[in-house]
């Protein structure tokens, strides 16, 4: 096994991770949150870096040998990210305890979107930030944005082990000639649904800042919400607008690369896309039939069917009606 390479990628991960950390620092300073919040960035960036630099400094002169078995980095490099992503949040004394902070964070980068949060709007804007910007990096990958944009290896396999190894479905294969500029089209797919969704969010009457925190965690179909009724006190245009960005997401990315590619034709006959808006529409349908509430409307019916299938099946969980209230059958498509 490389141990150097396997250093070397750590401590390009921890560079990266601080780097991401800067965002969350501009918005404690633009909400004069410039005590705790910003005080728990501001060290956790300072040993990021510190064990970057180290950790490259050591392993500089590494070979650049990669295999299926250095894949496991991905594994180790998740467990260190979430490990000093919780810092901030511990530092900071809003989550006073470490465990729950890493718990928090873990949720964050997997797209989990468990929480030990009993009242998240008392949480600062920095650490709400950063909380939702977690999920946007787990939704594509780490490792996937190092490949696209950080040259660290080349040959024995590096690119195709290293993206086999984060990416969550059941193959990898090449798009283009090169994985890098595979992983390169991938984030950048990624970007431009991210800014979409922001974008109708902002035209639906959104704040910026919950747009972005909204957006992120749509795109990473992780759930994290800022308010504690989660979307249910969006209007009907912001919850039809993050439903369908919740199923874009849920989209196999081969299909907008064949869109990119310009080649329609071979993206709609993508049966697993056929099979995922079928499920979608027919599961929405027959709760919409089962669960209805005539005390409601039609359109606030569907909205609440549509929105919650899409948030179940895209593991999102965001949440606009208590569907423990449902019928059985209703649950019962939601469990399937």
């Amino acid at each position: 096994m490389n141990k150097k390479m396997i250093g070397k990628l750590v401590g390009v991960l921890f560079f990266l991770e601080a780097l991401f950390m800067l965002p969350a620092i501009a918005v404690c300073f633009v909400y004069g949150e410039t005590g705790a919040p910003l005080r728990g960035f501001l060290w956790t960036v300072a040993l990021l870096l510190a064990l970057s630099g180290a950790l490259y400094g050591v392993c500089a002169k590494a070979t650049r040998e990669f295999y299926a078995k250095e894949g496991f980095i991905v594994a180790l490099g998740w467990l260190l990210l979430s490990a000093m992503g919780a810092l901030p949040f511990y530092i900071s004394g809003e989550i006073p305890h470490y465990v729950d902070a890493f718990f928090e964070t873990v949720s964050g980068f997997t797209t989990t979107g468990a929480s030990v949060l009993t009242d998240v709007e008392a949480m600062s804007h920095g650490l709400l930030y950063w909380r939702s910007f977690t999920h946007w990096l787990g939704g594509m990958g780490m490792l996937v944005f190092l490949l696209a944009v950080v040259p660290t290896g080349k040959g024995a396999g590096y690119s195709i082990h290293l993206l086999r190894a984060e990416s969550p479905g059941p193959s990898v294969g090449k798009m283009v000639p090169r994985m890098r500029q595979t992983a390169s089209l991938l984030y950048k797919i990624y970007i431009v649904l991210t800014v979409l969704c922001v974008l109708f969010l902002l035209a639906g009457g959104m704040p910026l800042f919950d747009s972005l925190c909204t957006a992120f965690g749509t795109a990473g179909t992780g759930g994290f919400g800022i308010y504690g009724d989660s979307i249910a006190g969006f209007s009907p245009f912001l919850q039809w607008a993050i439903t369908i960005f919740m199923i874009a997401f849920g989209v196999n990315f081969n299909v907008y690369f064949l869109l990119y590619m310009r080649r329609p034709k071979e993206a709609l006959r993508c049966e697993e896309m056929r099979w995922y808006l079928a499920i979608i529409v027919s599961a929405a349908l027959l709760i919409f039939v089962n669960a209805y509430d005539a005390a409601l409307t039609i359109e606030h019916n569907l909205r609440q069917s549509f929105f919650q299938v899409a948030s179940i099946i895209t593991t999102t969980g965001f949440a606009t009606a208590d569907f423990n209230l449902w019928h059985g059958f209703s649950r019962g498509i939601l469990v399937l």
